[in-house]
This record gives structure tokens, C-alpha cells and sequence, in this order.
């Protein structure tokens, strides 16, 4: 079975209750593979990064789903049932 990373990802942002995705960095300070695909998403307009902190070297990353991503997520999920 193929997994829709991007209906995933989104889909897990919209049923948060902050409509947001939080990552961790690994301790060999690699991104698990969900970081770039939640970055495409970022670049889509979909998803929209927040920094909790400022400092670059914080080991999270946040993403907040947006209004486009609510969006494409039905467009996603209105096929697939």
C-alpha cells in the first residue's frame, strides 16, 4: 500500500488541537524524513514554519497548517473515501 505522505502530514496537522506538527532533531543531529517533506509542504504555502525559539540550533521544528492546506486537504481526503 502507498502512503499520501501529504495527506498524512496535513492530515495530522488538521486534527491537532493547535493545528500544528512538531518535530525532533535525532541526537546525531540528523531530521527524521519527515522534516523535508513537511518542508515541501512549507514551500507549497501548505503548512507555515514557526520557531519556537530563536536560537538556530534548537533541536524542534514547527510547522502550523494554513488556510491552502485545510484546503488541499479536503481536496485530498473528498476522493479518497
Amino acid at each position: 500500500m502507498r502512503v499520501n505522505h501529504q495527506r498524512r502530514l496535513l492530515n495530522k496537522a488538521a486534527e491537532a488541537r493547535d493545528y500544528q506538527i512538531t518535530i525532533r532533531q535525532r541526537a546525531d543531529a540528523s531530521w527524521p524524513g519527515d522534516h523535508s517533506r513537511l518542508t515541501a509542504l512549507e514551500s507549497t504555502g501548505h503548512l507555515r514554519r514557526i520557531d519556537p525559539l530563536e536560537d538556530p540550533g534548537c533541536p524542534v521544528a514547527v510547522w502550523q497548517i494554513t488556510a491552502a492546506g485545510l484546503s488541499q486537504l479536503r481536496a485530498l481526503t473528498s476522493g479518497a473515501e
